[in-house]
């Protein structure tokens, strides 16, 4: 018999087994207690404040607090923000309908399809009138999109595909400091730089549109009628084609697609079952990088869901881009009418004289 007191061999693992375990239960501990806090989107959405992203205030702004009809949302990336007018658009199929229509867009640079279905949710909760969603198809889409982190409910979050979604673990650890810092907010949001209650004298208004310029945090000038030199913009071209495929987890083509594309596939299937519910007309809308290459797309997927309409003529026009994979506002007019011209049949079956 060993004396008692002297040190065992596994004294040290099961000691670090204990730490872990102490780790674990205690920030299990400490998010169930942060789920708890209120939390205020209105606060959430202004976190992009400074960041490219800073749009986010007012499309949360447009869907919860102006009663202003919305007909047609358009929601998508920057290649939709820059390339599809609401304005237009809502000229266009009130002279085709002979009556108002009222197009928005909600587009938000960077892809993110999880993202999308929080706008999709909220819009056919404070906007039941919506009768046609525009989505872009922006080919494949197999990450979180930022803002998701700041606006997803816990739900949200904790529902999420596990595999394969490489922004998981991140988004979830990352809710018992955004939750904390809301509660700070709404307790001095003036420390913070954040508004807590909306005042119509800083909203941008119901018709933004984004196609004819805005100006960056940074000063940085977007969008409007930038044109690039048509050797550069094939130089970028070539590079995006380069770079583009180690975004869409080509290392993992073996997998189902079902299983490379988790978040696009469950949140398309949340959003799916909204319009279905809320007897939403969808469409998807692609508008192709300039020149002859693109990335990969999957019409097949989306067309579960709705009709994909590809824009494939704007291509052959580098004066319509202002880089290789947006718009600029001449092409954002062709683009706008076309893709009007093709929805107006979809949308009449939804107006009733």
């Amino acid at each position: 018999m060993e004396p008692a007191g002297l040190y065992q061999p596994g004294d040290t693992l099961s000691g670090i087994g204990r730490y872990a375990l102490g780790l674990v239960i205690g920030f299990a501990l400490v998010l169930a207690a942060t789920l708890c806090l209120p939390f205020n989107g209105y606060l959430a959405s202004q976190q992009a404040r400074d960041s490219e992203m800073f749009h986010t205030r007012w499309i949360y702004e447009r869907i919860h607090f102006d009663p202003a009809p919305i007909d047609v949302a358009i929601i998508g990336s920057s290649r939709v923000e820059a390339g599809i007018s609401p304005l237009i658009m809502t000229q266009v199929l009130s002279q085709k309908l002979g009556r108002p229509v009222h197009a928005v867009s909600l587009a938000m640079v960077r892809p993110g399809r999880d993202y999308h279905a929080l706008l999709v949710r909220d819009l056919v909760r404070y906007h039941p009138e919506v009768k046609l969603i525009i989505l872009s198809d922006d080919g494949f889409m197999p990450l979180s999109h930022p803002m998701f982190q700041e606006m997803a409910t816990p739900t949200d979050v904790v529902s999420q595909p596990l595999l394969i979604n490489r922004d998981y673990f991140k988004n979830l650890f990352a809710l018992p400091y955004r939750n904390l810092l809301n509660v700070a907010e709404q307790v001095r949001p003036g420390w913070f730089g954040v508004y807590k209650t909306f005042d119509p004298s800083r909203y941008a208004g119901s018709d933004l549109d984004r196609t004819l310029g805005y100006r960056l945090p940074d000063g940085h000038w977007r969008n409007g009628d930038t044109v690039m030199p048509v050797a550069q913009l094939m130089k970028r071209a070539e590079q995006t084609k380069a770079t583009g495929r180690s975004r869409q987890f080509v290392h993992l083509s073996f997998l189902p697609e079902a299983w490379r594309l988790a978040i696009e596939y469950r949140n398309m299937a949340a959003i799916g079952r909204l319009a279905d519910d809320h007897h939403v007309v969808l469409v998807f809308v692609g508008l192709p990088m300039v020149g002859p290459y693109d990335e990969p797309r999957n019409p097949a997927f989306l067309m579960r869901y709705g009709p994909d309409i590809m824009l494939i003529s704007l291509r052959n026009n580098p004066g319509f881009y202002q880089d290789d994979v947006h718009l600029n506002r001449a092409g954002a007019i062709v683009a706008t009418r076309d893709l009007a011209d093709r929805v107006a049949p979809f949308l009449a079956k939804r107006i009733v004289p």
